[in-house]
Parts: C-alpha cells; structure tokens; sequence
C-alpha cells in the first residue's frame, strides 16, 4: 500500500556540515511571555534590536536568586523562540530547580524586572 503523506525537505536537501569537533555554544528555548511583558518588549524591538539579545541581557544582569518572581495566573501569549548561550541555560536550570519554578518563569521575571529598569514596565 503506497503512503499517503511526503515529507518535505528544506534548502537544498542537503544536510548542512559542521566543522569536526565543533560544539555548539547556543541553544533556542521556547517561552510563553506574560502579555504586558510581551507588548514590552515588541515596543522595544521596534526600535532596538532582536528579542534574543534582550533576554540575554535580562537574564544576566537581573539576580534572579531573589528577585521577585511573576505570577503564574498571569495571561501568556503563544510560544516565543530565544537563543541562549548554553551556560546561561545551565544557570536558569539550577536557579530554576533551587527556587522551585520554571525556567519559563525565571525568563518572565528577568525581562519584567529589566524592562522596569528601563521604564518600559510598572511592577506592582
């Protein structure tokens, strides 16, 4: 019996090389904005740069060890991608697992407390 369903192949159909030995240093990580936070930031992205290098900044200079974390009841939007350096991943992982909550959470309230920073946030 002949099957219904194809499979598509992306570029050319040819498997991209890496170097040997090459290691990647990032990863992408699928969050769910707080909605304020998301209309934040797309504000900001109008202006300033990429979404990445926003989270980046947040989840390295806000302590997220005591920082105040964003509620979970609050409304998120749809998926976001971010690329993180691996070691920042491993950092989120741990401070998620001694505080525990997600690491979703954690991106949620590093971006809060950044852009309140910046005054593109209130926080109650």
């Amino acid at each position: 019996m002949e099957s219904r369903y194809v499979r598509l192949e992306s570029g050319s159909g040819k498997p991209k090389k890496k170097a040997a030995g090459a290691v990647e240093h990032t990863l992408k990580l699928a969050i769910r904005l707080n909605e304020a936070i998301n209309d934040a930031l797309r504000g900001l992205i109008r202006y300033r740069g990429d979404l990445s290098g926003m989270a980046i900044e947040a989840l390295s200079s806000v302590d997220l060890e005591d920082a105040g974390l964003i509620s979970v009841e609050e409304k998120m939007v749809r998926d976001t991608t971010i690329t993180i350096p691996r070691a920042l991943h491993k950092k989120l992982k741990k401070i998620s697992t001694d505080r525990g909550t997600s690491m979703n959470i954690l991106v949620n309230t590093a971006l809060a407390h950044w852009l309140a920073q910046k005054g593109a946030l209130k926080l109650r």
